[in-house]
């Protein structure tokens, strides 16, 4: 694309914040050394309790600050955002408030979708804040029906910088298309947190779009893998999501008949095996889990 000759798409921005402002602070910041003109900044405050809404629009006052009543999860947060702001935009890009861009990152994206019609949602290579050489996902893929990030471990450098069809961008950085938001609808305000892109990615396939990895566009995210295995609260969503997502994209039967299985045999394992005892909440949260979605319930949990 000759930036001198033709106008840029435009893109809106999505941070969304819940009781995250130093977080949100430093995205904000590596944002503005974006080699991106003129892209608008939204903040979406998903009714946070730690006055930093506040904090946010006095140290970035060009930010639009979206306070929302309730906090409405990554995909009612993100959907009242792009409700709000998109207007004319040709782009959204969608943030965790604990993303860090390269100032390049944008620019890359855009590039890569103008050149890839088809491409409804991209996202950028993502690397580890604590280790920024290593890899946290170079896009997902679906194995057995089971959401897995590529590249996890591996140091950067080891993976073509092609742009490479995937079968999820991870939702911590992911530009969609405006154009195909009209045909995959917005995020699944059901799964309330965790496994909204994965749903978005197979909507946007089953619609004819495609989702890619951008990989010389790079974010740093938390390596929250060993955090998120001690939490119960996403103990309980990846595993109602992960049941939802079988079942509402129709994977099948017996791989939904595994799965249940499987997670009926970690249930069993926790609650018999004394090395396991510290995982009480966790043990709740899966029972928890299992039930809800036997039931149909949805959105945020409840009672954990």
């Amino acid at each position: 694309m000759d930036k001198g000759c033709v106008a840029l798409p435009s893109v809106l921005v999505v941070i969304l914040n819940w009781n995250s402002g130093p977080d949100t602070i430093a995205c904000l910041e590596s944002l503005s050394r974006s080699t991106y003109p003129g892209a608008r900044l939204l903040v979406v405050d998903n009714a946070s309790t730690d006055g930093s809404p506040a904090r946010i629009g006095e140290r970035f006052p060009q930010a639009e600050l979206l306070v929302l009543d309730a906090n409405h999860g990554y995909a009612g947060g993100n959907n009242r955002g792009i409700a709000h702001g998109l207007g004319s935009s040709d782009y959204v890009w969608l943030l965790n408030p604990d993303v860090v861009v390269a100032p390049d990152c944008l620019a890359l994206l855009v590039d890569a979708a103008e050149a890839a019609p088809r491409a409804a949602l991209l996202g950028p290579l993502v690397l580890m804040r604590e280790d920024p050489e290593r890899i946290l996902s170079a896009g997902g893929r679906l194995v057995d029906g089971w959401p897995s990030h590529r590249g996890i471990g591996e140091p950067d450098g080891t993976r073509s910088d092609a742009v490479t069809e995937v079968d999820y961008v991870t939702g911590c950085a992911l530009l969609v298309r405006r154009r195909a938001l009209a045909s995959i609808g917005p995020l699944d305000e059901r799964f309330f947190l965790y496994g909204e892109e994965v749903d978005w990615s197979q909507r946007a396939r089953a619609a004819g779009f495609t989702s890619v990895v951008v990989p010389r566009a790079k974010v740093w995210h938390p390596n929250t893998v060993a955090r998120d295995a001690e939490s119960a609260l996403v103990t309980y969503y990846i595993t109602r999501n992960h049941l939802f997502l079988i079942r509402k994209h129709a994977l099948g039967a017996p791989l939904l008949a595994r799965h249940l299985w499987r997670h009926a045999r970690t249930l069993a394992s926790w609650s018999l095996r004394p090395k396991w005892r510290h995982k009480r909440a966790q043990r709740r949260a899966l029972w928890r889990a299992l039930t809800d979605f036997a039931r149909g319930r949805s959105g945020p949990a409840r009672g954990l």
